[in-house]
C-alpha cells in the first residue's frame, strides 16, 4: 500500500489491546518518564502508545509505502476475535481449547506483537553500528564519490536507518524460533479480583517471580498482559494450557518489572500508575537478544 494520505499515526501498542484496560471514565491512566513521579494523566486509546510513521518506507522521491502497516492491521483484527474469545471463556471460570490453527495464530500473534514494539525498534541497531556500516560500505573499491557524498548525508542516512529498521520488523520468525515456540504451552496469568495489571510501551516484561509459578524458568517469568485483569505466558507443556491465579505479591512483581523497562505506562488505575511511578528505569539484559521470550 503505497500512498500518501495513509494513515501516519502507528500504535506499537495496538488499540483492540488498549481498550481492554479501560477505566470506569472510558480512558487510560498514563504516566511518562519526563514527568514528574505520582503525576498521572488520563487520556483515549487513540492517543497512547503510537509514532507518526513508525512503520512507514520513505523511498528516494519521498513516496510513502505502508504496506507494513497494512500487515499489522489485519493481524490485529484477527487478534482482537481471538482475544475476545479467549478472556470470554477465561473470565468464566474455563480453561480454552485450541486446535492447531489457533495454535499457529498464537505463536505469530506473540512474535509481532514483540517485533512492533518501538522499544524492539530502537534497539534493533544502534547509531553507532548503523554508522560504522556505512563507513565499511563508504571505504569498499567500487563506491564512487558520488556514492559516498550521497551515504554522508543526514538526511539520507537517517531516512535509510528507518526503512532499514522498518524492513527487519516485517521479517518473520526463524523456523528454529518457531519450533521452540511450538515447545511451549500457554500461561495464562489472572489478576486477583480488584486487582490489575499495567501496560508499558513493550508488550512483554520478564519478572523474577520465583519457580512455584507455571512458566517460571529458573525462577523468570515471561508475560504479556492483553486486558486488566489477564496476561499471557508460556508453560512447559507444549499444546497444553494452563490458568495461573496470581496472588497480590506475584502481581505487584510483575508490574514493577513491567515499569522498569519502560518509558511510559498506562492502566485503569490511577492509584496503581501513581504508585509505579516511584520504580526507577533499568534496561532489561532480554531487550540485547531476539531470543528473551523464553529467559
Amino acid at each position: 500500500m503505497s500512498s500518501n494520505r495513509a494513515p501516519h499515526r502507528h500504535h506499537y501498542i495496538p488499540r483492540m489491546i488498549l481498550k481492554n484496560f479501560l477505566n470506569d471514565r472510558g480512558g487510560l491512566y498514563f504516566w511518562r518518564r519526563e514527568f514528574p513521579v505520582g503525576h498521572v494523566r488520563t487520556t483515549t486509546p487513540a492517543n497512547l502508545f503510537l509514532e507518526d510513521d513508525l512503520y512507514t518506507v520513505i523511498g528516494d522521491e519521498g513516496e510513502r509505502d505502508s504496506s507494513l502497516e497494512h500487515g499489522f492491521s489485519k493481524l490485529e483484527a484477527a487478534g482482537a476475535h481471538f482475544l475476545r474469545q479467549l478472556l470470554d471463556i477465561v473470565r468464566s471460570g474455563k480453561k480454552p481449547h485450541m486446535g492447531e490453527d489457533v495454535w499457529e495464530f498464537l505463536q505469530l500473534f506473540r512474535y509481532y506483537s514483540d517485533k512492533r514494539s518501538a522499544a524492539w525498534h530502537s534497539r534493533f541497531l544502534s547509531d553507532e553500528e548503523f554508522n560504522a556500516v556505512l563507513e565499511e560500505v563508504a571505504n569498499k573499491p567500487h563506491v564512487t564519490d558520488a556514492d559516498r557524498a550521497w551515504l554522508a548525508n543526514p538526511k539520507d542516512v537517517d531516512r535509510i536507518k528507518r526503512n532499514s529498521r522498518i524492513a527487519a520488523q516485517a521479517t518473520g520468525p526463524t523456523e528454529e524460533l518457531l519450533e521452540a515456540m511450538r515447545g511451549r504451552g500457554l500461561a495464562i496469568y489472572i489478576a486477583p479480583r480488584s486487582a490489575s495489571f499495567v501496560l508499558g510501551d513493550h508488550p512483554t516484561a520478564v519478572a523474577k517471580i520465583g519457580s512455584a509459578t507455571e512458566g517460571a524458568f529458573g525462577g523468570k517469568l515471561s508475560f504479556m498482559p492483553i486486558a486488566s485483569d489477564v496476561a499471557l505466558g508460556y508453560s512447559w507443556q507444549p499444546r497444553t494450557v494452563h490458568l495461573e491465579q496470581l496472588t497480590r505479591p506475584q502481581l505487584r512483581t510483575m508490574n514493577e518489572a513491567m515499569t522498569r523497562q519502560s518509558e511510559m505506562i498506562a492502566g485503569r488505575s490511577q492509584a496503581l500508575v501513581a504508585s509505579l511511578s516511584r520504580v526507577s528505569y533499568e534496561t532489561p539484559e532480554y531487550f540485547t537478544t531476539s531470543d528473551y521470550v523464553f529467559e
